[in-house]
């Protein structure tokens, strides 16, 4: 069966069962209001009310009255449905971004600067040059980072517009941190960043060691 993702109180969950999700609408758990989305609905959140899940919700009956001289009974309770356990994981949209993939691969922009810099006779090590790359680097990673937010703001994925891209400030790892704990995954940025930049240092290391 498909698997769903659902909002709760502005928070992405899932993925869960579709008939799962179906009950928990039905039993009022979650309101219509709700976004949802599988990979069937393409790119886009969609109110649960626009989809199948609208029919889940039946009109509920009046209250049955007591019979004279007894007790009420107490009324019964349903118990919230669980996510099956084998179930696929499936990346929900919006957390992938071309600007995420540009800020992760960002340490070996600027070790390419330095390669043509050497072959244009140019010392990148000059205080001149390095102070100038690294402020062009700086500010073209906090762009990057803006416009990622924007998407991500765009898409529902950050409840309350809440700070992501201060955190470049820290280090890309900081925004990466953030960025991840917020829409709830696409951690693979902050490790692609890291291996970057593991390659970008061993680069420079080797320019040190040749000069």
């Amino acid at each position: 069966m498909t698997d769903w993702y659902y909002e709760e109180n502005g928070t992405q969950r899932g993925p869960i069962k579709e008939a799962d999700l179906a009950t928990m609408f039905a039993n009022r758990f979650l309101p219509l209001e709700a976004r949802v989305w599988s990979a069937a609905l393409g790119s886009e959140w969609t109110p649960a009310s626009q989809t199948k899940f609208k029919d889940s919700v039946s009109v509920a009956p009046p209250i049955l009255p007591p019979l004279p001289g007894a007790q009420p009974s107490p009324a019964p309770t349903a118990a919230l449905p669980q996510p099956s356990a084998a179930r696929k994981k499936v990346e929900a949209p919006g957390i992938s971004s071309y600007c995420a993939e540009v800020i992760a691969f960002s340490p070996l922009a600027m070790l390419l600067v330095d390669v043509t810099a050497k072959a244009a006779k140019v010392d990148p090590s000059a205080g001149d040059f390095n102070n100038a790359s690294q402020l062009w680097w700086t500010l073209a990673v906090i762009v990057v980072c803006v416009l990622d937010v924007r998407q991500l703001n765009r898409k529902g994925l950050n409840p309350g517009n809440r700070w992501i891209t201060p955190f470049v400030l820290l280090s890309p790892v900081g925004y990466f941190w953030r960025r991840a704990a917020i829409v709830g995954g696409g951690w693979r940025y902050l490790w692609l960043w890291l291996g970057c930049a593991v390659i970008g240092f061993a680069g420079e290391l080797a320019y040190v060691i040749d000069g």
